[in-house]
Formats: structure tokens, C-alpha cells, sequence
């Protein structure tokens, strides 16, 4: 099961450059993915990441907060997630910079029953499949509820996002501790 994800990162630079970072789609492309960002409330984007087998390798997302430069919120659904999760950029001035705390909520881990192996690559095989007995699952596809009894199935595909976990397993730590200091410098040589 995906769990919520909570961040913080100081950066030696003031909270406006900072929020360019996080709001300006061409910067934001260079450290994060290509993007169609916009910062606007109620602005629906997408993140653009190289296809993967089975997936397009977009995630659909909208602004739902925004309050330069302290707070930024946007949801994040790609095409194996049921629902969105939010991410949340907070950003703090503190003496020498500011301090730039993430999280990502809302994350699950759904599964269904799939008959047959889907057939993959062994490494994407292993990434989706899981030999199992039985299983039971609350789906909920509207407001409505409804448990499945536990049925010998063979074989189930965790529907949690490859695109979602290669952020939540050290993608957001690489882009916050990597590549988004590389941005935050150059912008600093070239102001």
C-alpha cells in the first residue's frame, strides 16, 4: 500500500525564485517533466514522462490552490490510478532561503482481478503481477459501495502507478535534491 508522502528541502535562495521554479512550465519542464502548467486556479495540465509498455505516460492534473509565493496544490491522477492525489508545494521564507516542504496525499494501492496474465516483459511482469489464493476488494465506482466475496482468481494486477511510484520510491527526492538545485543555480547566474 502507497502511503502519503511528506518532504521538506531548504534551498539557499528566496521563496519568488523558488515559486518561478514551481510555476514557470518552461523551468518547470527542465527539472520536473514537459508540462502544459499554468498557474491558475482551476487550470487542468498535464505532466508529459516517456511512455512506458501500457501506460501514455501522461498525468492529468488541475490547480486547485494557489497562493504566491507560499502555497501551490494541484491534483495528479495518471491513466492506472482511479482517483487523483494532491500534490502540495509549501514554501517558507527562513533566514538564509527558504524552506520548500512537498506532499502527495490521497495515494492507493487498488486491485483487480485479471483472468489471465497480462503479458510483460519479466521486470514489468513482476512490477504489476502477484500470485494470489483469493482476494477481497471494496470497490466504490460511484457513491455506492460494494464488497466482493474472496474468490480463488489466480492471478490479480495491482493498479498502483508505475509513473506514481517511481516518484513516490526516490523520484521526488532525486528532482528536489538534484535537479531542481541545478535549476535554482542557473536561474541565480543568469538574474
Amino acid at each position: 500500500m502507497l502511503r502519503d508522502l511528506k518532504k521538506e528541502i531548504f534551498y539557499p535562495y528566496p521563496p519568488q525564485r523558488v515559486w518561478q521554479v514551481l510555476t514557470n512550465s518552461e523551468v518547470l519542464a527542465v527539472w520536473l517533466m514537459e508540462n502544459d502548467f499554468e498557474p491558475r486556479i482551476g487550470h487542468r495540465f498535464r505532466f508529459l514522462c516517456p511512455p512506458l509498455p501500457g501506460l501514455d505516460g501522461s498525468i492529468s492534473c488541475e490547480v486547485i490552490e494557489l497562493e504566491e509565493p507560499k502555497r501551490l496544490s494541484y491534483t495528479w491522477q495518471d491513466s492506472m490510478m482511479r482517483q487523483p492525489s494532491i500534490v502540495t508545494w509549501t514554501l517558507k521564507p527562513v533566514d538564509g532561503g527558504t524552506r520548500v516542504q512537498l506532499e502527495h496525499k490521497g495515494l492507493r494501492q487498488e486491485v483487480i482481478g485479471v483472468g489471465e496474465p497480462i503479458r510483460h516483459s519479466q521486470a514489468w511482469q513482476n512490477q504489476f503481477m502477484h500470485e494470489s489464493i483469493a482476494v477481497t476488494q471494496t470497490l466504490a465506482p460511484n457513491a455506492h459501495s460494494m464488497v466482493l466475496p474472496s474468490i480463488p482468481i489466480g492471478m490479480y494486477a495491482a493498479l498502483d502507478s508505475v509513473i506514481l511510484n517511481s516518484f513516490i520510491n526516490g523520484g521526488w527526492d532525486y528532482r528536489l535534491s538534484e535537479k531542481m538545485p541545478q535549476v535554482l543555480v542557473s536561474l541565480a547566474i543568469n538574474n
